[in-house]
C-alpha cells in the first residue's frame, strides 16, 4: 500500500511540474524559422535551442530599445556563414538581435566575431501599433561550440 502511495504521489508531482511550464525539453530548431517574424511567436513560450555565429556586441545606434529588454545586454548574431544585413535608415551592418540577463553576461562577453555557439531560449517580438518591428532572442543558456 505504501508504494502504491508513493507511486501515486511521484506520478502527481511529474504530472504537475510538467504542467506548470507545459514546455517539452528545448529542442534544436531552425536558425532562420525561430528568427523569422512568420515564425518567431511560435517560440515565445517554449525554450528552443539555435546554432549560430557571433557577430558583435550592442544594438543599432540611435534606435530605442524595447522596454521589456532595456536592462539586459544586446549582442548580434547571425546564421552561420552569414556576413549581416544593413540596418533601415542608416544602413549599419547588423545581426539578428539577442538579449541575455546582465548576470550571465560573462557567458558571452569574451566571444569573438565568427564564433560558434549553441543559444537556448525564447524569442520576443517587438510590436509597435499591431506593426511587428522587430524579433528578439532571449537568451537563458550560451554554449560555445
Amino acid at each position: 500500500m505504501k508504494q502504491l502511495i508513493l507511486f501515486i504521489t511521484v506520478t502527481f508531482c511529474a504530472i504537475s511540474s510538467y504542467s506548470q511550464t507545459g514546455c517539452p525539453e528545448p529542442k534544436e530548431e531552425n536558425y532562420k524559422k525561430v528568427m523569422s517574424s512568420a515564425f518567431a511567436k511560435d517560440y515565445e513560450k517554449c525554450p528552443v535551442v539555435i546554432i549560430t555565429e557571433y557577430f558583435g556586441e550592442g544594438y543599432l545606434k540611435n534606435y530605442r530599445k524595447p522596454s521589456k529588454l532595456k536592462n539586459m545586454y544586446f549582442f548580434q548574431c547571425v546564421n552561420i556563414g552569414e556576413n549581416g544585413k544593413p540596418a533601415p535608415v542608416t544602413n549599419e551592418v547588423s545581426g539578428d538581435f539577442f538579449v541575455i540577463d546582465k548576470s550571465k553576461v560573462n557567458d558571452v562577453i569574451e566571444l569573438k566575431k565568427g564564433d560558434k555557439v549553441k543559444l537556448t531560449g525564447t524569442t520576443f517580438t517587438q510590436n509597435f501599433w499591431g506593426t511587428e518591428l522587430s524579433v528578439f532572442f532571449i537568451v537563458s543558456k550560451v554554449e560555445k561550440i
